[in-house]
């Protein structure tokens, strides 16, 4: 290892030249210790964004000690006048001002325009007239024996004294270039010696001149690839060892680095980052697969308890089948003897005794009854083996009476089986399936001879009974004012299933939506009784189930998982486990969805089960939540007529414990048409013309005239009569409008203004149904409007459509239903096992994400520039802008991409902050593993001086803030523009901060996130360059308008943003698209 000592004096010569040794260099010492104090303590109170420590400032910066070689060798060469050629502190104090304000110091009166000696020469310094304290605050005079500054000292120009080099600077004497006519290193010109002084001095050049910034004083710093313990002294960096610019040690290099070479500026961290690449790939991998692995390996062990459940719960049902065949038989044999016996008897070889007794047959003799003539039949008398599967009651009070009286049977080695664990619960469930097919689907429990003692009910208990009654329930559009529905009358009764039919446009799907409760930007007249009493429907919504006819289900989940998560945020949370494994099995079962339980929906990019499975799976969400009002928006369609047929026998079997079952159909077969109770027609315009059982409709519209023809399905006839495509061939001037009016004649209801001149007609012509009147066209009366009262109407509908939506969203609607659905803690929990499910099961768009990340980092850290010369404040605008991109790209999948999902699930009643949240929790993962991904390749190509972790830090929490903003983007806009709003708003926000914009567009930075990241990530830097680095940290920070203590609170900032941009989000997701969540 070389290395350079300046003018190579060894520790004996100074020996030889000081005989006081240190003793002398004590109060000199003392002087530069209460000097450098005194500076630091000055600096810290005029340049506080800069320094923020000044004792710890004064160690990094003059942190030598007293035995410093450099000290001696200066005392030596000035003859022992050291401590009189020290600048003063009212001297450093013009010299630092002058670097904010000019290159050179103001003039004073040692070096002015008339008094300029070769003490204010670059590089020289002067002594003072007497002693002179260095801490006192004025300049003193000084012109005498001006020499060349001292290594370790530099000597600016104009100020005639010496100023310590700071740590990390070298600091040698100039030395004469005689071609550039230049002192070297420093490039200041050679001074032209008066006569006085060259009798001393040999040489032209003094020291070391100038410490500023590294663009204006480069030469003093320590070189790139060397190290300098002093300011006297440079060193090689040593193998294995990198030295940057300024450094005062060597640094090692890392394990996985190559540094074989020497005076190395910095390491390669290539290899580095491709470790990291393969452990963040191979810990995502084992991750992804693991955890698809342990799911893989719950559901199999879920479908083979399933499996031997389901068949050791038939196994038992058909043992109890062919029991109680057998006792039948039995009991036939039984029968049959007795009538042979009784034949015996009454011939005439039998007499009865008067004591009643009867001689002539041997009572002794063993019964035996007739079994028929099959060889097995004396086996039927023989107790039949019963399968070892417990079957769960449904009576609690018989379960425990039950382990009460077998516990005193059982030895003591022998324990009950838990009853919670997942075969059990299995045997339960498929138990009781059995028993439904067994015994047929009926309301009442079958009797303990009949399951063998195992009572219970067979398809669960009745529902609580909701009744709709609706007296002239009219419906008008906001602001036009247009009538959807027009006094539409009639009843939905529990236990039975009513179809709403009629033409496209007939308001069908708005009528159910209206009952339901989930119209919006309309105003509902009329008056809807529940159970009899006028009321809100909302206030049942945890007892209602609405399908939409939309197929709104979750396609990365299977079709079970589905049902599941409806159940388990919907079903009363005091039921048992046990009991939900029912609801879902029964409506799986119901709705022959066994053969697709474990496989998933699927989505437009990725097919899953066919669009009749969806249609089902769609139905059964809202069934498994065990409702007791159930409108379905057209179940069927899309179903062949087998899908359709189970999907209305689900509902038949709803029906039968109570459900009032509301649907729509188009065009059902007339085989369907006979499974509904009741069927409502509806005209064009909203008017009922038909509300009544669907087995007195063929005779209603008989009474009319209009008469089925033959081999024609009534249904299809009755809405081609409504959509005027077909009239009857003995009425050539039937017209269906008059239908509606015929309706309200019938049931006596009040006709509205508009029917009257049409009821009037068919009251006046009945007999002769002429329709020629009301046949003729209305006129209308074309309002005209201008420009601006259109603009002002559409204005007023959009007021009148806002404060719907926010009154709709504040007004909270008593719960009457009187089920309690789990809270919101529960629901969390429930909501965040779903969607890290789905995060697991979309782990190749995560992959794909994470890859984008690997490569912009790769390519933005080759294109950063991390240079020294601005701490890299440079460097970190690119990151900014591509990193803030692709991450707000990424979490608009967040909310987006299951928005309609979500919407159904805030209409029935799911918890929206519970929602928010646990997306969120989840989201966290991406928070921490995205920087870590990014980090790994850019941090290694650029090389910053700050630390992995505090870059890792800046990042994470850069990383929390632009996901909320992109949550905002993601809820209140759809897909496409919401995607333009991410890519936009970060380049925006970095923009702003890197054009140093002055007046309004300044302020504007204050606003940004970039300005808090970005300064977080150039003090993170600055706070590595210390000692030399002080004036051009301090210059950096200056022109950035950065304080270097303000790094927490930039990171405060920006968690504090992200914070705000969540509540903004939750807000967003409470109040936009409200009539969606209805």
């Amino acid at each position: 290892m070389h290395i350079l000592k300046v003018n190579d004096i060894g520790s004996s010569w100074v020996t030889f030249l000081n005989p006081c040794h240190l003793p002398c260099l004590g109060p000199v010492y003392d002087q530069i210790i209460a000097l450098t104090q005194k500076l630091t303590t000055t600096l810290q109170s005029e340049f506080s964004f800069c320094v923020t420590n000044g004792e710890k400032e004064r160690d990094e910066v003059f942190g030598f000690q007293q035995n410093s070689t450099f000290l001696l060798e200066c005392y030596s060469i000035t003859s022992g006048t050291l401590e009189s050629r020290l600048c003063g502190q009212k001297e450093i104090e013009i010299y630092f001002q002058s670097l904010v304000s000019s290159d050179d110091p103001p003039p004073n009166m040692n070096c002015n325009s008339s008094t300029w000696g070769q003490g204010c020469e670059p590089g020289w310094a002067a002594s003072t007239l007497g002693t002179f304290n260095v801490t006192s605050d004025y300049i003193p005079a000084r012109a005498t024996e001006p020499l060349p500054c001292c290594d370790g000292f530099f000597c600016p120009r104009g100020l005639s004294c010496m100023i310590t080099c700071p740590l990390g600077a070298y600091c040698p004497s100039a030395t004469l270039n005689e071609a550039t006519g230049l002192c070297d290193p420093y490039g200041y010109p050679s001074t032209q010696l008066n006569a006085a002084v060259q009798l001393n001095i040999l040489t032209q050049c003094g020291g070391a001149d100038n410490w500023a910034d590294v663009t204006t004083s480069k030469t003093i710093f320590c070189p790139a690839g060397m190290y300098c313990p002093t300011s006297v002294e440079a060193n090689n960096c040593s193998s294995g060892h990198y030295c940057r610019l300024g450094s005062t040690y060597q640094s090692p290099c890392s394990h996985l680095t190559s540094c074989s070479d020497e005076n190395l500026v910095q390491e390669n961290l290539t290899a580095v980052g491709g470790l990291i690449i393969v452990v963040l790939t191979m810990t995502l991998l084992a991750v992804f697969t693991c955890s698809d692995w342990l799911m893989d390996i719950r559901k199999r062990r879920r479908a083979k308890a399933r499996q031997v459940a389901q068949q050791q719960a038939r196994e038992h049902i058909s043992s109890l089948e062919r029991w109680k065949q057998a006792k039948e038989t039995a009991k036939r044999g039984a029968t049959h003897l007795t009538r042979k016996l009784s034949r015996s008897l009454s011939s005439p070889i039998n007499t009865i005794n008067e004591n009643g007794s009867m001689t002539g047959f041997p009572l002794n003799v063993p019964l035996v009854p007739y079994l028929g003539d099959s060889s097995d039949a004396l086996d039927l008398y023989a107790p039949m083996p019963i399968p070892p599967v417990e079957i769960r009651e449904a009576d609690e009070s018989v379960r425990k009476s039950k382990d009460r009286k077998s516990k005193g049977k059982q030895s003591p080695a022998h324990t009950n089986p838990t009853r919670d664990s997942q075969s059990e619960i299995f045997a339960y469930a498929y138990g009781q399936l059995e028993k439904e097919r067994a015994f047929g689907l009926k309301q009442e429990s079958p009797t303990p001879q009949e399951t063998d003692g195992y009572p219970g009910q067979v398809i669960g208990k009745m529902r609580p009974p909701i009744e709709l009654t609706f007296v002239d329930l009219s419906l008008y559009l906001l602001g036009s004012g247009k009538k959807i529905l027009s006094n539409v009358t009639g009843k939905f009764s529990p236990g039975r299933i009513t179809a709403v039919m009629g033409p496209s446009g007939a308001g069908k799907t708005t009528f159910l939506n209206a009952l339901a409760g989930k119209v919006s930007h309309s105003h509902l007249t009329g008056v809807v009784f529940i159970n009899g009493k006028p009321g809100s429907i909302q206030s049942y919504k945890r007892i209602i189930g609405f399908v939409p006819q939309d197929d709104i289900v979750h396609g990365s989940l299977t079709v079970e998982e589905n049902l599941w998560f409806s159940a388990s945020y919907r079903l009363p949370v005091d039921m048992p486990k046990c009991d939900r494994v029912l609801v879902v099995e029964r409506i799986i079962a119901a709705l022959g969805l066994g053969a697709i339980r474990d496989s998933r929906v699927g989505t437009v990019e990725k097919r899953g089960i066919s669009g009749g499975q969806r249609k089902r799976v769609n139905v059964g969400l809202e069934m498994v939540m065990e409702p007791s009002l159930l409108i379905l928006d057209e179940p069927t369609s899309g179903l062949d007529s087998t899908s359709s047929r189970l999907v209305l026998q689900a509902l038949r079997r709803e029906a039968n414990i109570g459900v009032n079952v509301g649907v729509v159909l188009h065009q059902p077969s007339y085989g369907l048409f006979k499974m509904f109770d009741d069927v409502m027609f509806l005209a064009k315009g909203g008017r009922t013309v038909y509300v009544g059982p669907v087995d007195e409709v063929e005779e209603y519209f008989v009474g009319l005239g209009l008469v089925v023809p033959e081999r024609i399905n009534p249904p299809d006839h009755y809405m081609d009569v409504l959509e005027g495509i077909v009239t009857p061939s003995d009425q050539p001037d039937f017209n269906a409008k008059s239908l509606p009016v015929l309706w309200m004649i019938h049931k006596g209801y009040n006709i509205p203004a508009e029917l009257m001149a049409t009821a009037a007609d068919l009251q006046a012509d009945l007999g002769r149904r002429d329709r020629r009147r009301s046949k003729e066209p209305t006129k209308l009366v074309e309002k005209t409007t201008t420009f601006a009262q259109e603009v002002l109407e559409d204005l007023q509908i959009f007021v009148a459509t806002r404060l719907h939506m926010f009154r709709t969203a504040i007004t909270k609607v008593e719960e009457k239903s009187g089920r309690q659905t789990p809270g919101a803690y529960a629901q969390f929990a429930i909501i965040f096992r779903r969607v890290a499910k789905q995060r697991f099961r979309e782990s190749r768009i995560q992959f794909q994400d994470y890859i984008i990340l690997l490569m912009a980092g790769a390519c933005v850290g080759v294109l950063s520039n991390m240079d020294d010369t601005n701490l890299g404040a440079g460097g970190y605008f690119y990151t900014l802008i591509a990193l803030a991109l692709l991450v707000m790209i990424a979490s608009l999948r967040t909310f987006s991409q299951d928005k309609l999902q979500f919407w159904r699930e805030s209409a029935s009643g799911i918890n929206r902050v519970a929602y928010f949240v646990a997306k969120d929790m989840v989201d966290l993962f991406n928070v921490i593993i995205k920087p870590l991904i990014y980090l790994s390749m850019f941090y290694f190509f650029s090389n910053p001086r700050s630390t992995f972790i505090s870059n890792f830090i800046v990042t994470m929490v850069l990383v929390y803030c632009v996901t909320g903003i992109a949550y905002i983007c993601a809820i209140l806009l759809q897909p496409a523009p919401a995607q333009l709003w991410s890519v936009f708003l970060p380049i925006l926000a970095t923009l702003i901060v890197a054009a140093r914009r002055t007046g309004f567009l300044h302020s504007l930075t204050y606003l940004s996130y970039a300005r808090y990241a970005n300064e977080a990530y150039v003090i993170a830097n600055a706070q590595r360059y210390k000692g030399v680095w002080l004036i051009t940290r301090c210059a950096v920070l200056n022109s950035q308008g950065y304080r270097l203590g303000d790094w927490t609170l930039c990171l405060v900032i920006l968690a504090f943003y992200g914070a705000v941009a969540r509540i903004v989000a939750l807000l967003c997701l409470f109040f936009s698209d409200r009539s969606h969540q209805k």
